[in-house]
């Protein structure tokens, strides 16, 4: 079939019905105004559909040309071009489907020109009209004429240019407006390149031009890194497949990082506005409205949703079984920003129904998971529970929300009877110690699902600084000070403590009923010895260059972050527990390898007061000289460090009645710098 075959077989249908050729006419403009502000996504999905690797829009003047360098059109393409809904694209195999798409272009443009292979023709209301008399509006897009000669001149330059680089389709609108196209463009995301399956390179001449190209580097069958450059800025992205389903993470300084939930949105190959939720994109074979924009939730989108969920899970469980830097990173991005607990009770959503399938895709691998019960600390947890091989590492343990998720998906915490008979045989922290000790004495109190016979002899009470049981202690006993303080401070009162003791006839006084506002109290003295610090750290006093190896610091990173980046650059091996609550933020070893755990303070002047809360200073009790506070201080330039050792013993510390915390006045001062 010719041109002038499917030019005669349209002009003969509208000839004999004119009143359809006026319904279509309104279609048109209603297509185009659902799709308003997506054409130039359209055109580029066209592209892409047509086997294209380069895209490239330039405008001069009234004059916009859309070029590609994919497969030229045949006559079945031009007929689908021109009728509405007859699209002879299969899907799944191509983005587009509908064959609707293209008539968005007609609310920016007065005629449309299309130079492809063997095929130069023009769509145009006012040459269809001469033709069509008796319909009383036309649509842009059905009629197809030739090419006018004076026309054709008028934009022969440029169309032969575009054609020496390798474009073999070009569109050609002419009588644009200016303000129109423009904001097509101000809408248009470059990182919709990322989950087309052709198009590498794009080029946008408005005003300026704008150059994306897309490099993709295979890492393996079901992944690859996918760099966006568009002019001087450059995206980096991991791209995970899985069926027909595909799962983008951010990567930012060779880390994958969370993106914002505003970004997180559903891909149907091309950006779609709804929201997936998760700190990543995500992209399906998902079914939209017509115009693009939002989510239908058919049969397509809802298998899509399955396919996504068995995707997210499977990385997930690869992740758990690993330690890498990207692992961590992944599953960060893989968390919801909403709690899927609390999403059971909103209405239905992408991320709703996605996390709905979540939960159903490998509930026995999930169930198998032991975590932390929520009222002990991950470092005692570990020491006591008995098999380790199904619990979380550190660094998954404090990835923010990812235990509400696995709750979510079916893990399920680890119970008292697991780890009482590993309690007096495990070197716990003090804090391990109160935890156990505030969920024994709450639940006798409050539930009575605890027998008294089970704690009776357990070690978690500290009396004279030595860790004791209920059967040890007699009438002459007394609870440490510190340790009641902490007991307070973690939920329990007096009455409680009271209360509980007296099950076993036992009536101890605690000296927190003696005056708290003193100004020393009995395990910390007034010193007036100067602290030492350990090995690179010993002459920092002295220093007055700055330190010449410089790690990459950032103004908007915590003190904590910083710290950690900054000691390990220079030989200590430390993690970042300050998620766990359990009495320092940084835990590892110095450079002699020997154990280290860092309280990390932050202040905006030297001198300023500190505060150590009960759950630092006890930790700080029992582990003296490997204790040390770290004060920081960052101003616009430099990032200043003083480190403490042995607090307890080196520093004047006054308890204040202010929520049971410590804190101190007097310190002596001498950082390291860093430039920032």
């Amino acid at each position: 079939m010719s041109f002038e075959e499917v030019r005669h077989k349209l002009l003969s249908e509208a000839l004999a019905s004119p009143n359809l050729l006026s319904d279509l006419a309104g279609l048109e403009n209603y297509i185009a105004e659902s799709y308003n502000n997506r054409s130039f996504i359209e055109l580029l999905q066209n592209a892409d559909d047509a086997k294209a690797s380069k895209f490239k829009i330039v405008k001069k003047s009234d004059l916009l040309f859309v070029a590609n360098n994919g497969r030229v059109f045949n006559q079945r393409d031009l007929e689908s071009l021109c009728r509405s809904a007859s699209s002879n694209k299969l899907r799944g195999e191509t983005i587009g489907y509908r064959g609707i798409g293209f008539k968005s272009v007609v609310g920016f443009a007065k005629e449309i020109h299309l130079f492809s292979g063997e095929i130069e023709l023009t769509f145009s209301k006012e040459l269809t009209k001469k033709e069509i008399s008796q319909a009383d509006r036309v649509p842009l897009i059905r009629i197809p004429h030739k090419i006018n000669v004076s026309e054709n001149n008028r934009f022969s330059q440029i169309k032969n240019e575009l054609m020496s680089e390798g474009y073999t389709t070009i569109f050609v609108f002419t009588g644009i407006t200016a303000d129109e196209i423009e904001s097509e463009f101000e809408s248009f995301k470059y990182n919709s390149l990322l989950f087309l399956k052709n198009i590498v390179k794009t080029e946008i001449t408005l005003n300026n031009t704008t150059i994306t190209e897309v490099i993709k580097t295979q890492i393996n069958d079901s992944q690859f890194k996918s760099t966006l450059k568009s002019n001087n800025e450059v995206t980096n992205w991991l791209i995970s497949n899985e069926n027909q389903t595909a799962i983008a993470f951010s990567i930012l300084n060779n880390e994958i990082v969370k993106i914002p939930k505003e970004e997180s949105l559903v891909h149907a190959f091309l950006p779609t506005e709804d929201i997936n939720g998760f700190g990543v994109l995500i992209n399906g074979n998902f079914s939209t409205d017509p115009s693009r924009r939002h989510l239908i939730f058919d049969t397509e989108t809802k298998e899509s949703i399955k396919q996504s969920s068995l995707q997210i899970v499977k990385l997930i469980k690869e992740c758990i079984n690993s330690e890498d830097k990207d692992s961590i990173g992944k599953i960060n991005a893989l968390v919801p920003y909403s709690d899927p607990r609390m999403l059971q009770f909103a209405k239905n959503s992408f991320v709703k129904s996605l996390l709905d399938e979540m939960k159903l895709t490998d509930i026995e691998f999930f169930r198998q998971i032991k975590l932390p019960p929520s009222w002990l600390n991950y470092n005692d947890y570990l020491k006591l529970i008995p098999n380790k091989t199904n619990s979380l590492n550190n660094n998954h343990y404090s990835i923010e929300g990812f235990i509400s998720l696995l709750k979510f998906l079916g893990a399920n915490e680890t119970n008292f009877d697991e780890i009482k008979n590993t309690v007096n045989i495990t070197d716990i922290s003090v804090l391990g110690c109160v935890q156990i000790t505030q969920y024994l004495f709450k639940s006798i109190l409050t539930f009575g699902n605890i027998k008294e016979s089970e704690i009776l002899n357990l070690k978690i009470l500290f009396s004279d600084g030595i860790r004791k049981s209920i059967s040890e202690l007699n009438k002459e006993s007394r609870l440490d000070d510190s340790f009641v303080s902490l007991l307070l401070e973690n939920g329990l009162t007096e009455f409680d403590i009271k209360q509980v003791l007296k099950k076993y006839s036992l009536t101890i006084p605690l000296k927190l009923e003696q005056n708290t506002n003193e100004q020393s109290n009995s395990f910390i003295d007034k010193k007036e010895n100067k602290f030492s610090v350990e090995d690179w750290f010993n002459n920092s006093s002295k220093q007055e260059n700055y330190n010449t190896s410089q790690p990459t610091l950032k103004k908007w990173r915590s003190a904590e972050e910083q710290t950690l980046e900054i000691l390990n650059m220079n030989g200590f091996r430390l993690e970042d527990v300050s998620k766990q609550n359990i009495g320092f933020d940084l835990s590892g070893t110095d450079p002699n390898g020997n154990e280290i755990q860092i309280e990390v303070k932050s202040v905006t002047f030297p001198g300023q007061k500190f505060r150590l809360t009960n759950n630092e200073i006890a930790v700080a009790q029992v582990k003296q000289k490997s204790f040390f506070i770290a004060i920081v201080r960052q101003t616009d330039e430099f990032l200043e460090i003083a480190l403490v050792s042995d607090p307890v013993n080196n520093l004047s510390l006054n308890r204040q009645c202010v929520q049971w915390i410590w804190e101190c006045e007097s310190y002596e001062y001498k950082p390291l710098k860093f430039k920032i």
